[in-house]
């Protein structure tokens, strides 16, 4: 729990640069040239769930396995399995991002100067690096040591991205400042976890250590099941924002990833707890069995959904005028930014069910994953053309919600494992009356709104935890 919080208390000091960045991208660089800058990102993003290969939730296993190594078995020194980590990683995103590179480069018959091309086969390389701080932090909080990940991914990477993209605009040279920043931030945090690596491991302890293909391969297939899921979960994540740039345009492509953006606290509410569950509910379905981590993981739903829930409400209430703030022709997303917000929500609260398939049975979690998939593109396919921004919005809660529905069957039928009404009744009751309040007090002002659906939100919460005892503690876990 203090690792968490203290995760949280990152992503409050990452969001000043976030919200910097995001003032400077929207008022200086406008929603096209920062539309074709997200959709280069976005390819990043997804082609690090297919490069990551899993190994920053699954490392933990690896590492929690070798320590449990029987005394006259050959244990392996926890740097050389962190090194066989990053060997898989480095391959694997090294070569996706040629791949890249070279369909680009043909496509555009040369190295593209401007647009989209341009930022999609500049960022490609930096695949390598995200995977590549990914493990590299996963390592450093498998010895406990959290700050490197809060400080990292929280001071280091953004603000520094931030700098580089100001005095790159400053310098005259917009089309490349946002790229320049990008590439600036993940240097930074890579050298910084680096840095993590030898102290929390006391060195990096490379001696004798040679890469074994043997093993190698046969690791990267055991991954196989969990990286087309985190692949297909990256996709997913982006697919909206990859339609409306293809259909829509790049400036469209800005709006909507602004409003993506502005919704970025919600995920990281249940981010700043990924680091804690992870090798919680590896150690739990281990030692305890999948019906116990289960029950541990429905504290952790009730909570993430009550911290989440009123950043929700205050969307709601003030969603128009705050992207407004971030520049002209923003405000039109408002719409989808509430429907974003509430699938954030979904997937992020009830998602976290996802980490007992990532144990249990990857396979499971694939196919549930490709049905979410499928289910949102074909609902973004028929509604966006129609709807724009709003249709795209709608086709993301759509697939959230098909997936939390499959997620929560399977678990219960196959597995044994429920998540009681009673849990989440809570939070999302409060919530309810606090979206009635927010609609009935808006035609007073927003700021009124939001205090009203906050106010009533609270009273309910707290109304509601005194009559049934419940508690917002993470309980049911296996710690050590």
């Amino acid at each position: 729990m203090r690792g968490a919080f203290a995760t949280g208390a990152g992503f409050l000091v990452k969001m000043g640069a976030r919200v910097g960045f995001l003032l400077i991208a929207g008022r200086l660089f406008g929603p096209a040239l920062f539309g074709a800058y997200s959709l280069g990102v976005a390819v990043v993003e997804s082609g690090v769930g297919l490069a990551g290969l899993s190994l920053k939730k699954v490392i933990f296993q690896l590492l929690d396995a070798n320590e449990a190594g029987e005394p006259d078995d050959s244990r392996r020194s926890p740097t050389h399995i962190v090194a066989d980590a990053v060997v898989l990683v480095l391959t694997a995103s090294g070569a996706l991002a040629l791949a890249i590179m070279a369909v680009v480069a043909t496509v555009m018959g040369g190295l593209p100067v401007s647009g989209a091309a341009a930022a999609i086969f500049w960022l490609a390389p930096m695949i390598a690096g995200q995977t590549l701080v990914d493990v590299l932090l996963a390592a450093s909080r498998w010895r406990h040591a959290i700050r490197y990940e809060v400080i990292g991914r929280s001071i280091v990477e953004p603000y520094t991205q931030l700098a580089v993209a100001v005095a790159g605009w400053m310098a005259g040279v917009p089309a490349w400042a946002l790229i320049a920043g990008y590439w600036a931030g993940n240097v930074a945090v890579n050298a910084f976890a680096l840095m993590g690596i030898q102290r929390s491991f006391g060195g990096f302890g490379l001696a004798g250590y040679r890469p074994d293909r043997r093993r190698l391969t046969q690791l990267a297939r055991t991954l196989a099941p969990n990286t087309a899921t985190d692949l297909l979960n990256g996709i997913y994540a982006r697919f909206d924002l990859y339609l409306v740039g293809a259909l829509l345009g790049t400036r469209a492509a800005g709006i909507y990833t602004m409003a993506q953006q502005i919704c970025t606290p919600i995920r990281q509410v249940r981010q700043s707890f990924d680091g804690l569950l992870v090798p919680l509910v590896a150690r739990t379905v281990a030692m305890r069995g999948s019906a116990a981590a289960g029950a541990a993981l429905a504290s952790a739903v009730r909570l993430v959904l009550a911290i989440q829930l009123p950043v929700l409400l205050a969307l709601l209430a003030i969603g128009q005028p705050l992207l407004e703030a971030f520049g002209p022709g923003f405000g039109i997303a408002a719409t989808a930014l509430v429907l974003l917000a509430a699938a954030e929500v979904v997937h992020a609260a009830f998602g976290t069910g996802d980490l007992m398939f990532v144990y249990l049975n990857p396979r499971i979690g694939l196919v549930q994953t490709v049905a979410g998939i499928v289910t949102g593109v074909v609902a973004a396919v028929l509604l966006l053309p129609v709807l724009g921004f709003t249709g795209a919005a709608v086709a993301v809660l759509a697939g959230y919600l098909a997936r939390a529905a499959m997620r929560a069957w399977t678990l219960r039928r196959r597995f044994g494992v429920t998540v009681p009404l009673a849990h989440p009744a809570g939070p999302l009751v409060a919530a309810g009356l606090g979206a009635g309040a927010v609609l009935l007090v808006r035609p007073f002002g927003d700021v009124a709104a939001m205090a009203a659906g906050l106010a009533t939100y609270a009273v309910v919460m707290a109304l509601w935890l005194r009559a049934t005892g419940a508690s917002l503690r993470l309980s049911g876990f296996e710690a050590a």
